[in-house]
């Protein structure tokens, strides 16, 4: 078994391990990936069981349109987490992780609905 990935938010006040295989990141375009970063989000993917959380009091939560449950660190905003309710895994922004947990990027998806300033993904 491979050591755990770690990360967190720009502050510290929200760290978290992450134990066994993470998935490639997925980079998507959508409008709300892009209005909840800065260009698009770039995610992997773990079980929640697999997901352990430190300073969780920091941590927000915004339940978006499409019912994805976002979460945030309230003290400096830093995207961390989205999943769906009663799906069995969370998806983990990328750029959250302390260093590149040997991933790479899968795929884009959503790029019909990239910004018209984005290079094409295609």
């Amino acid at each position: 078994m491979s050591a755990p990935a770690t990360g967190g938010c720009l502050c510290g006040a929200v760290r978290f391990e992450i134990s066994g295989d993470l998935r490639g990141v997925v980079v998507c375009h959508c409008s709300l990936c892009r209005r909840a970063g800065t260009y698009a989000g770039a995610y992997t993917w773990a079980p929640h069981g697999a997901v352990r959380i430190s300073g969780d009091a920091s941590l927000g939560t915004y339940v978006d349109v499409n019912g994805r449950e976002r979460r945030f660190c309230r003290s400096c905003g830093s995207v961390l987490f989205w999943s769906v309710p009663g799906e069995e895994g969370v998806s983990v922004s990328a750029g959250a992780l302390d260093d590149d947990a040997g991933l790479s990027i899968l795929r884009h998806v959503h790029v019909e609905d990239a910004a018209a300033w984005e290079p094409s993904q295609e």
